[in-house]
């Protein structure tokens, strides 16, 4: 299921602003945020009754004003009944934000799910350094592995030894390669010897696009291409303990602020 829908949010997101990936990842950001504060805007606009929005909107502004006189003439009673009929009001108003947020659920999660595929890390250019890491189970430590020599690849030696990785969480085995490689228009395919069986990753370079950072090989085996990751001018950090990466925040950043600005434009409520 997972699969389909990576493929699917691939499919239309490369047909709507793959050609944006060209440009700097600061402006993709930028142009997916737009579409996505257009789309929920334009959702928003035909899921809602925007003239009874109004109207809620200025009985609120009416009942503040209310309650300010009523409170300069301390008059409890009045204040009460006014808060409540201003909560009524907020309330139907809130209800009417449930259809927009249902409406948008799919156009935006699919534009999110491209952006983790496509804008999360940077695509290695020519002879840029990448790390490729391999990860076994712990039992493996000492062991050696052979990365397979291919033309347009060189990197810092072919065969390493699996070290015990023990500082954080539970124990693993890793090999790590440090590589450059010539752009091509055809992907490599990055072959680690380990055990008799070959493990292959894909790798593009100079490319608009970047290969998969992390590859499954079975149940305990896992490469990994360490790229570098997307930030917001270069500087937006991302929040760990949300599990919210850079890219992430980056699109909540701009996305955010551009709802109110194209609802501000469009005269929404």
């Amino acid at each position: 299921m997972i699969a389909w829908w990576n493929s699917l949010c691939l499919a239309v997101g490369d047909s709507l602003v793959g050609w944006s990936l060209r440009l700097p990842s600061d402006v993709t950001l930028l142009i997916v945020s737009v579409l996505s504060a257009t789309v929920f805007t334009l959702v928003r606009l035909v899921t809602t009754d925007q003239d009874r929005l109004r109207r809620a909107a200025a009985d609120k502004r009416q009942l503040r004003r209310l309650i300010r006189e009523a409170k300069s003439r301390r008059d409890r009673q009045t204040v009460a009944r006014r808060r409540a009929t201003r909560g009524q009001i907020g309330l139907l108003s809130l209800s009417a934000e449930l259809w927009p947020l249902l409406a948008a659920i799919g156009p935006i999660a699919l534009l999110a799910t491209w952006c983790a595929l496509r804008l999360e890390f940077h695509p290695p250019r020519h002879c840029e350094p990448v790390t490729l890491a391999l990860y076994t189970p712990v039992s493996a430590t000492g062991k050696l592995v052979h990365l397979v020599p291919q033309e347009g690849v060189a990197s810092d030696g072919w065969i390493k030894r699996i070290e015990a990785i023990t500082d954080d969480g539970p124990p693993y085995g890793m090999a790590t390669w440090q590589l450059q490689a010539e752009a091509s228009p055809q992907p490599y395919y990055l072959t680690v010897r380990y055990r008799g069986e070959g493990v292959r990753h894909e790798l593009l370079i100079g490319r608009p696009k970047y290969s998969p950072s992390l590859v499954q090989h079975g149940e305990a085996i896992v490469s990994e291409l360490q790229y570098e990751r997307v930030k917001l001018f270069g500087r937006l950090p991302g929040i760990a303990t949300l599990y919210c990466p850079p890219w992430l925040t980056a699109y909540l950043v701009l996305s955010i602020p551009l709802i109110f600005v194209i609802r501000r434009l469009l005269r929404m409520r």
